[in-house]
């Protein structure tokens, strides 16, 4: 009788959470909003300094034309009132692309094939959950870190003006802020001459994982300007926990997962004209000795930009980064540690609905390795339909140094799925759409 019971219950509380669906109470306020974020463009690549061996295997395709997503979102986000001033907040951030399945290959060539899913889908954007209170917020989750710092978008909030590039129609492949400031080269010298890793390594980790947050208050010390700082650490940012686990000699050479870590450092400025920028990071790899190659980034990035009449603006941002022990021998011994700086001078002017764009940027010579730096200029020209809503052209020209080998961010098929060249250039022309709901 007593199972007989269970089950009758165990019935009648299934039909009660059909007929009532799990619904918000009054006390909760949820919001979608996102960006959407599109361009059509062509593009093209030099053979710079490759061997017809090399060009063939950057699939001989030396222009294309293609239909881009510049990073698109979807985001929700809730609050739930504490007390006053105090609230439980959550949000959730999810990439979609507005030109490709999350089953297609977002980057091919020499056998290598990358899923869009596994670059973008649900929750895979900032996805986080904390407390804001009058004395600041904590936010525990995942949290972009360091790489985008200096990009402005003060069209979307004053707090957001920033020193760096600000164009309302970003063009991905075409910023130089991941471009140059955020890319930085390692590599190994044989026979004294330098032979590049011919990666893309980016400073930070997009959405970095087991992130605990603390964003400050905006202050205003003189009630005309605005601060404010945030403070991050991570025990491991590029994925979850005990994630690395070494064995045998490893373990010896202090290179287990309690070894690593990611702290992280920003505070921003606006007033009386002027927009500054500091940021700093230290990331300690997770799994990597010490005494190991590749086994540390430091970082740090500062910016000032002054608006000397209404509409003009001159900035400059300036990157220093240090990847600890990068420059190895054909045995993989450490030699000397991997620098580089950069640097972005960004001037734009807005009048009416019209903006006008032009940004120069340099990244300086890897060390130990000669004509390793690039350049960039970009030229762009927007339109604004609404307060939220953007369109123009973009054209990015990015140049290496004969033995320099920076490549556009997030580019295509023939752009990304293969071997950057040294002394390639690259060159594109954009029709981009930005719309922020």
């Amino acid at each position: 009788m007593k199972l007989q019971y269970v089950l009758v219950a165990a019935a009648s509380a299934l039909t009660v959470s059909a007929q009532t669906p799990f619904q918000v109470g009054s006390f909760t306020n949820v919001t979608v909003s996102g960006l959407l974020a599109v361009g059509v463009k062509n593009s093209a690549i030099s053979q710079g300094n490759s061997s017809a061996a090399q060009w063939a295997n950057r699939n001989n395709i030396p222009s294309e034309t293609h239909v881009d997503d510049n990073t698109s979102r979807l985001i929700i986000t809730s609050t739930s009132k504490i007390a006053d001033g105090w609230a439980v907040v959550f949000s959730c951030e999810s990439r979609f692309t507005a030109d490709t399945r999350p089953g297609d290959n977002a980057t091919g060539g020499l056998g290598a094939t990358v899923p869009v899913a596994n670059a973008s889908g649900w929750a895979d954007g900032d996805t986080y959950g904390g407390i804001v209170s009058p004395y600041g917020s904590i936010k525990v989750g995942k949290s972009t870190l360091y790489y985008t710092d200096g990009i402005s978008v003060g069209y979307l909030a004053p707090i957001l003006e920033a020193p760096g590039e600000g164009q309302r129609i970003w063009d991905a492949n075409g910023l130089a802020t991941f471009n140059i400031l955020s890319t930085y080269n390692t590599g190994m010298i044989y026979n004294g001459t330098y032979i590049p890793d011919f990666a893309k390594n980016h400073l930070g980790n997009t959405r970095s994982r087991n992130t605990i947050r603390y964003e400050s208050p905006i202050f205003k010390p003189t009630g005309k300007d605005l601060l404010d700082f945030a403070i991050a650490w991570s025990k491991n940012a590029a994925g979850s926990e005990n994630e690395v686990v070494p064995t045998g000699a490893a373990s010896a050479n202090n290179s287990s997962y309690a070894q690593g870590s990611t702290t992280y450092f920003r505070a921003r400025y606006n007033g009386y004209g002027f927009s500054a920028l500091l940021s700093w990071m230290d990331q300690r790899f997770n799994g990597v000795a010490t005494t190991a190659i590749n086994s540390e980034l430091k970082a740090w990035r500062a910016g000032i930009s002054y608006v000397p009449m209404k509409g003009l603006k001159f900035g400059v941002v300036y990157d220093d980064t240090t990847c600890v022990n990068g420059i190895r021998s054909a045995t993989g011994t450490p030699l000397d540690d991997a620098k580089r700086t950069a640097y972005s001078v960004p001037v734009s002017y807005l009048w009416g609905d019209h903006g006008v764009y032009v940004t120069y940027s340099k990244a300086g010579d890897t060390t130990s390795y000669k004509d390793s730096g690039a350049t960039q200029i970009n030229y762009g020209y927007d339109y604004a339909l609404t307060k939220r809503a953007f369109v123009g052209v973009w054209v990015t020209q990015l140049k290496n140094a004969a033995n320099g080998y920076y490549a556009p961010f997030l580019a295509g098929y023939s752009f990304g799925g293969s071997t950057v060249m040294k002394g390639e250039t690259f060159t594109q022309f954009g029709v981009n759409l930005n719309y922020w709901f």
